[in-house]
Parts: C-alpha cells; structure tokens; sequence
C-alpha cells in the first residue's frame, strides 16, 4: 500500500475536493484521482460517493480514515527504528496564543531544541481564530490554545485544562482591597483589554450584555506580556487568565479584584485536527511538552 495514497486520501477525506487537495499537496487534480482509484481498487470498496462533480466520503471512507493514520503513523515510526532521537531531522508548524506562550513556552521551547537540536519549531504567535483557519488549511500541525472547548468530532485534544479569568489591577488603584466589587465598578476605571472578539475579551463582554452595560477601554491590545507591565506599572484594570497573573498577584505588583458570582473561565488545549498524521518529530514535540508542563487540572485552579 503506497503511503503517497495514503495522505493524498486524508487530505481528499479533510477538504472534501480533488481539486483542493490536488492544490495543497502540489500535484495535479488527475494525479489525485489516479491515486484515489488506486487505493479504492487495492482495498476493493469505493471510499467516495461521487455524484455529478461533487464528491464526499461514503460511510467506508469515513471508517478508513482512522486505519489511514494508523499506517501512515507506523510507516514513519518504522522509517525511523533504530535512529538516535537526537539526530531526527524535520520541523514542526506550531500555533500558540501569547498568554501561554509567556507562561509556559520560554522555557519548553529551549529544552526542546537541547534536546532535538536538528528539529525545527516554526512557532505563530497570533488568535486563537487565526491558528484553527490556519490548522484547517494545513498551514499548522498543531497548536496550543485558550478558548472555548474544541469539539472532539473535528479535533483531537491532547492535553486539556480549565484557566479561570480574573480582573486585576495596579495596588495603587481605588478598587484594590474593596470588598464586592461590581461590573459597575470595573467599567468605571481606565481598563487595558484585548480588542473585541480576541483573546478572553470576549467573556467580559458577555457578562457586560447580561447585565446591559457598555465599556470604552482606554487601551486595546492584543499582547499580554505589554498588558501585564502597563498594569503593573500604571493605573488599569485589566483581566487576565490565573496561569498569567499568579506571580504578579503572589508578588503584590497586581491584585486580584473579586467580583460575587463571576465564574469567568476558557480552556487551554493541546490540538490537532482530526485526520491529520502525527509525524514522529510531532510526536517527540508533544512528548516533551507533556513531560515538562505541570499536570492538568480539570477543577479551576486558585492563585
């Protein structure tokens, strides 16, 4: 079984279209086809249904897409038996959001290359929005994000934990120390926000339209390192994820304003999408992330 066929089928089974995937894998639409009836005539069943120009998996490819990675998957682990992990070459396209970047990556990144120096990580650094369009056009391999819950139907969750939201802010600030502390309190300040729609801003502004009150930050901008030393520094409210704001809080350089009955909270998860073969320099990535994060908590965690 040719494992071109293999990846070509994936990639047909992802996008749904000859044409697409012809395009994303830089071969020509009737190479693509060729291929699929190679496969379908090797395995003896139609893996599509093909009706006027359109083509969609029938219900034996949606079953074979699984045995496909499986033996992509132990093909490569197989080219590479018996090879010094050290001496592994490749790269890998990795999406991460800022936050945890700041918090967690510094440090893995690093120990990643000591240990596979001949392995490169191309890292973007953008949206949780941004990453999945480009994981879905097969831009990335994988990414670390901080948002809603992905769906396990399209994604596949390595790693997963709940962050809680909290508003913080300079000691300095009227709020700091003040008991039962209200939305109308916090909109009242000079606030420092990620713009609309990024990041956890959105969370804010949903529980600003369940209580029908606006908010016109001072600041907007999509970089939390820069939002945590402007708080630190001057006199903004801002709201950040706990995993960000612990050692600041810990320190006294921020503190934690608590709202009554604010459950604001995402999840940080390690994704990849479904169908996509996870290649043995991929693998040895996500291991030692794995090894070298803290362990997940599935309960908020506390500052």
């Amino acid at each position: 079984m040719d494992i071109r066929n293999l990846r070509t089928f994936l990639k047909v089974a992802e996008l749904n279209n000859f044409t697409k995937a012809a395009q994303s894998l830089g071969y020509s639409q009737s190479a693509v086809t060729v291929q699929m009836q190679q496969l379908e005539t090797e395995l003896g069943i139609p893996l599509f249904d093909r009706i006027g120009k359109n083509i969609r998996l029938n219900q034996y490819g949606s079953n074979f897409v699984d045995y496909a990675i499986q033996v992509i998957e132990a093909m490569e682990k197989a080219e590479n038996f018996g090879t010094d992990s050290r001496n592994m070459k490749g790269y890998i396209r990795f999406g991460i959001v800022d936050s945890i970047l700041n918090a967690c990556f510094t440090t893995i990144l690093p120990e990643f290359n000591r240990r596979f120096p001949n392995i490169s990580i191309n890292v973007l650094v953008s949206s949780a929005r941004e990453i999945e369009t480009k994981i879905r056009s097969n831009e990335l391999d994988f990414a670390y994000l901080l948002d809603y819950k992905v769906p396990r139907k399209e994604w596949v969750r390595v790693r997963e934990e709940i962050e809680p939201i909290i508003f913080v802010a300079n000691p300095d600030n009227p709020l700091a120390g003040k008991k039962d502390i209200s939305f109308e309190d916090i909109i009242k300040q000079q606030l420092i926000l990620m713009p609309q729609g990024e990041g956890y801003r959105y969370l804010f502004d949903d529980e600003l339209a369940k209580r029908n009150l606006y908010a016109v930050p001072s600041i907007e901008i999509a970089n939390t390192e820069t939002i945590i030393k402007l708080a630190t520094r001057e006199n903004y409210v801002t709201m950040l994820p706990v995993f960000a704001a612990r050692e600041y809080v810990r320190s006294g350089k921020l503190v934690h304003l608590q709202i009554p009955n604010c459950d604001m909270q995402q999840w940080s998860q390690l994704v990849y999408l479904k169908g996509k073969a996870i290649t043995p320099q991929m693998q040895t990535f996500i291991d030692t992330v794995l090894e070298l994060l803290p362990p997940a908590q599935t309960e908020p965690c506390k500052l």
